[in-house]
C-alpha cells in the first residue's frame, strides 16, 4: 500500500520561502517599534530562517527515497531565485549582526539580549546556506529519472536520501573537504568548489564575529 503523502512533501522552494517570509513579516510588525531597526530585522530573519530550516529538515527526515528521486527531477523555475535570495540574505544578515554588535545598547540587559539574537541569527544563517546546498546536491544527483543517477559515491548507499546529501553538504561546509564521499561528476565538482569557497568566506566571517563578541565581553 502506498503511504500517504505529507503536506510538506508537496512544498516547493517558493512555498517554503513564502511560508517563512510571512512569519518573518508578522514577527517584524509584532516586535516593539521603539527598538533598534537592525535588531527588529534580525528577529525577523531568525523567524524566517528557523521556519525554513524546520520545514526543510522535516522533509529530510520524512521523505522516502522514491519521492526524492521523483521530485528531484522536477524543474522548478523558482528554485534559482529562492536559492540566490537566501544566500544573499544570509550574508546580509551577518553584516546586520556586525552592526548590532558594534552598536551596543545603553541597557546592559538589552545589550546581552541583542548579542544573543545576533549569535542565534549567525548560526541560523550558517545552517541555512548548507541546507540549501543539500537540496541542490540532491537535484544534481537525481537530475533525470531516465538517466543513471550519480555524481556522488556514498559508501554503502546506492540510492542516497536527503540525510546523505545533508551529510555531504555540512561536512564540506565545516571542513572544506568531501570526506569519504567521492565526487565522480564534473558539474557537481564545480558546485562543490564554489560551495567550499563560499563556506570558507562564511566561516571566516563567523569566526571574526565570534572574536569580536568575546573581545567585547573582555573589555
Amino acid at each position: 500500500m502506498q503511504s500517504k503523502e505529507l503536506f510538506i512533501h508537496r512544498l516547493r522552494p517558493i512555498h517554503r520561502g513564502l511560508i517563512a517570509l510571512v512569519l518573518a513579516i508578522v514577527v517584524f510588525f509584532v516586535f516593539p517599534r521603539n527598538e533598534n531597526i537592525m535588531v527588529q530585522l534580525l528577529y525577523s530573519w531568525l523567524a524566517f530562517s528557523l521556519t525554513y530550516l524546520l520545514i526543510a529538515w522535516a522533509t529530510f527526515y520524512t521523505m522516502p527515497i522514491q519521492k526524492i528521486i521523483k521530485l528531484a527531477t522536477i524543474e522548478d523555475g523558482s528554485r534559482i531565485v529562492v536559492t540566490l535570495f537566501i544566500l544573499l540574505a544570509s550574508f546580509t544578515c551577518l553584516f546586520a549582526v556586525l552592526f548590532v554588535i558594534e552598536s551596543p545598547a545603553d541597557n546592559p540587559s538589552l545589550n546581552i539580549r541583542n548579542i544573543g539574537i545576533a549569535v542565534a541569527s549567525m548560526i541560523a544563517s550558517w545552517a541555512l546556506v548548507h541546507t540549501i546546498y543539500t537540496f541542490h546536491y540532491a537535484r544534481l544527483y537525481y537530475n533525470d529519472e531516465n538517466k543513471k543517477a550519480g555524481g556522488l559515491d556514498f559508501p554503502g548507499s546506492e540510492k542516497p536520501d536527503y540525510l546523505d546529501f545533508a551529510y555531504f553538504s555540512f561536512v564540506l561546509g565545516c571542513t572544506f573537504q568531501v570526506s569519504d564521499v567521492e565526487i565522480s561528476n564534473k558539474k557537481i565538482r564545480h558546485v562543490a568548489l564554489f560551495h567550499g569557497l563560499l563556506s570558507f568566506a562564511l566561516n571566516t566571517f563567523v569566526v571574526a564575529l565570534t572574536i569580536n563578541i568575546v573581545a567585547g565581553f573582555i573589555k
